[in-house]
């Protein structure tokens, strides 16, 4: 994972689009989670029939977080529908049960499209080594349904997760490229927004100058397709807006209100960041002139002496200090 932030912080810094990196991430994961659905799909399916209730009853019974997410595959569905049906629970039973009500809800509606005329039927083959299972038509269906739920689930997360594991990295890096003194900043951790050290539960970090002021900072790695996100960072009045791309309309937008936006997808991003921060006074020195492939070693160094867990405590301690 270290390897492909790196990856992507670099990407961000010099301007090109990193989400080819996540794809890529994305597609990896699909692959192997799509080979382990299917060999337990094709030993279930050699046993006989009602291989797919048996699937269910038997990975109902195993314990882990995987397994949860297998339970839930099998029986069409993702944890988030799950939760939207019942009203916010996903525990294994309430899992088991819907699932197994997807399914027969699938046959019914398959039956309907029996009778139907000049209809596309599906049939997977299955092969390992000399051997193999056909899926009948409906088995069909399910399989492209287990395999659709989880596409799903394994998207949704390793977007969420790069996302998450990259914002702070992003702003630690950008920091010891601009050697920013590391008593001038604060990088915001979600364990002290649940502790309530940071009354702005959106800002991830805070500068000081040299007159002890806080900068406040926003980062988001999203695209100029969420405007409503720009629209409630720009509501929030921060000193420093960082994303990937915005909207003509809320650059001005920003403008009006004071708060300073700088995206990410252009190549002096970090020269506009050390510009901004002189003109705040903050103490820091303008990045050191580098080829990209200089720029990626040492942003892979910064990454190697980057200790997450080390920062957020030295960081709540001085929070503390900080609002005593």
């Amino acid at each position: 994972m270290k390897k492909l932030i790196s990856k992507i912080i670099h990407s961000i810094l010099i301007g090109q689009d990193y989400r080819t990196y996540v794809l890529a991430t994305i597609n990896k994961r699909f692959i192997d989670k799509a080979q382990e659905l299917t060999s337990e799909i094709f030993e279930y399916k050699r046993e006989g029939d009602n291989w797919l209730e048996k699937l269910l009853d038997d990975t109902y019974k195993k314990k882990g977080k995987d397994n949860k997410f297998k339970l839930l595959w099998f029986g069409g569905l993702n944890e988030k529908t799950v939760k939207n049906m019942t009203g916010g629970t996903s525990k294994k039973e309430v899992c088991l049960d819907l699932g197994k009500k997807n399914i027969d809800a699938l046959k019914l509606l398959l039956k309907e499209f029996e009778s139907g005329e000049n209809l596309y039927l599906v049939k997977i083959i299955i092969i390992k080594d000399n051997e193999q299972v056909e899926l009948d038509e409906v088995e069909s269906l399910f399989f492209v349904n287990i395999i659709s739920a989880m596409k799903l689930t394994i998207q949704g997360g390793a977007w969420s997760e790069v996302g998450k594991k990259t914002e702070k990295s992003l702003l630690f890096t950008i920091f010891q490229l601009l050697k920013v003194p590391e008593d001038d900043y604060v990088l915001i951790f979600d364990e002290m927004k649940r502790k309530g050290l940071v009354e702005n539960r959106e800002i991830d970090a805070i500068v000081f100058n040299r007159d002890k002021e806080p900068l406040t900072i926003e980062l988001k790695l999203l695209g100029i397709g969420n405007p409503e996100i720009g629209d409630e960072a720009l509501a929030r009045k921060v000193n420093l807006f960082l994303i990937d791309r915005l909207t003509e309309m809320m650059k001005r937008e920003s403008e009006r209100i004071g708060v300073k936006v700088i995206e990410f997808r252009q190549e002096k991003s970090l020269i506009e960041i050390y510009e901004f921060f002189t003109t705040k006074r903050v103490s820091c020195s303008p990045p050191d002139e580098m080829t990209s492939e200089q720029l990626e070693e040492r942003i892979s160094q910064i990454l190697d002496e980057w200790r997450e867990s080390e920062e957020e405590l030295r960081i709540i301690k001085k929070l503390k200090e900080l609002t005593k």
